[in-house]
């Protein structure tokens, strides 16, 4: 499968880069994608809303707020359409997905928060 996974983590980037340690209780969400799944953070990170760590694809790794993630996560996460992120269709992703809504909820404002997206080719 063409596609990719990823995982949305309170853990940092640091604690994150060895997966062997990381701690799977602090997922908020993780989902499996199509060819065009990481087009929703490569947005975000356009729009200054998000930055890019790492471009490898195993894994890209970017950094968000909480106030720019958890309402994705909360709504179903949209699908990335032609390179447009429409906030307000709640179509979600093809695949599988697995969101902690307490966990999400449990986020303080302004927590940077990690995403890890891996190539699935």
């Amino acid at each position: 499968m063409s596609g990719w996974w990823t995982i949305i983590s309170t853990e940092t980037p640091a604690q994150m880069a060895d997966m062997t340690k990381v701690n799977k209780d602090a997922f908020l969400a993780t989902w499996k994608a199509g060819l065009f799944g990481a087009d929703w953070i490569a947005q975000l990170c356009q729009q200054g809303k998000a930055t890019q760590l790492t471009f490898n694809g195993f894994p890209n790794r970017y950094t968000a707020k909480t106030e720019v993630i958890a309402p994705l996560l909360q709504a179903g996460i949209a699908e990335a359409q032609d390179g447009e992120f429409p906030q307000d269709q709640l179509t979600g992703w093809p695949g599988c997905i697995t969101v902690h809504p307490e966990r999400i909820a449990a986020c303080a404002p302004g927590q940077l928060l990690t995403v890890e997206v891996w190539d699935q080719s």
